[in-house]
């Protein structure tokens, strides 16, 4: 029986010895190959980060310009370009989801009598493992940057516009609140909504400045100083005669009200509705 066992026990020594051996070898294989894993893993994990980086910044790009450009050609291209790189990047960021799996299969620690030939095989699968979708967005950023470009370019050209558009724009400043001392400055409409019943309007004589404003429906214009911002003009709504009508003919229910004598005669007082835009 002592022979027996001490049999057993030499057995168990030199298998353990030969176990110790060979999973060193094996070890060693897998940590090499782990090394270069995680250098290449690391590399397309930051591949994938500067492409999602490029992609956000185009994603917000497309949604400043909605509304700013003067045709939709840029932007549906970028659109497009969006598109196909995120369907690059998800498929790269699976790519990363499987590669941790594997990271984490292959760091298991070996069974008790295991030779290393489990840890080979991690080995080998960690050096098979293919990062090619991940390498395949390298070109994320560069394939977004003409329809970038295109549509930064006709943001551009866009606010050009609304600028020549905001310099040719007719402006009236309203320079102050009161009543005929203030008309007869002839600097600019005055606030009369106090004289007019509370009904929000601004006044001018027909030669300082009446004849000149625009009454044609759809016409957009600029008010400073007193209710500034950009207005609609609606419209001439009432012609009223100073000594037929009163503050009670007032037209009413509109956001402003500018009112000028036609030809300087107060027997056609002329009522412009404006609707406030911005």
């Amino acid at each position: 029986m002592i022979v027996a066992a001490a049999a057993v026990i030499l057995l168990l020594v030199v298998v353990l010895v030969v176990r110790g051996v060979s999973l060193a070898a094996a070890q060693g294989e897998y940590a090499a190959a782990a090394a270069l894993f995680q250098s290449d893993q690391a590399r397309a994990a930051q591949t994938v980060t500067d492409g999602e980086t490029s992609l956000d910044e185009a994603i917000a790009l497309l949604d400043a310009s909605e509304g700013k450009v003067l045709t939709e050609q840029p932007r549906l291209e970028l659109a497009d370009a969006i598109d196909s790189a995120t369907a690059r990047l998800s498929a790269a960021a699976q790519e990363l989801t499987a590669a941790q799996s594997a990271a984490a299969t292959g760091s298991a620690a070996p069974a008790l009598f295991e030779l290393g030939a489990g840890v080979r095989e991690n080995a080998r699968a960690l050096s098979a493992f293919d990062f090619g979708a991940a390498e395949g967005v390298h070109g994320v950023a560069g394939d977004l940057a003409a329809p970038v470009a295109a549509v930064t370019a006709a943001m551009a050209e866009w606010q050009a516009e609304q600028d020549r558009i905001l310099r040719e724009r007719y402006s009236n400043n309203v320079h102050a609140t009161g009543w005929t001392p203030e008309l007869d400055e002839c600097i600019g409409s005055v606030d009369v909504t106090a004289y007019y019943q509370d009904v929000p309007t601004i006044a001018e004589h027909w030669s300082c400045g009446g004849k000149d404003f625009p009454d044609d429906a759809g016409t957009v214009i600029t008010l400073t100083g007193v209710h500034a911002g950009t207005y609609r003009v609606d419209g001439i709504v009432a012609m009223l005669n100073a000594d037929r009508n009163s503050t009670a003919d007032l037209p009413r229910g509109y956001d402003l009200l500018y009112q000028t004598c036609q030809n300087g005669q107060s027997a056609t007082m002329s009522f412009t509705a404006l609707t406030k835009i911005a």
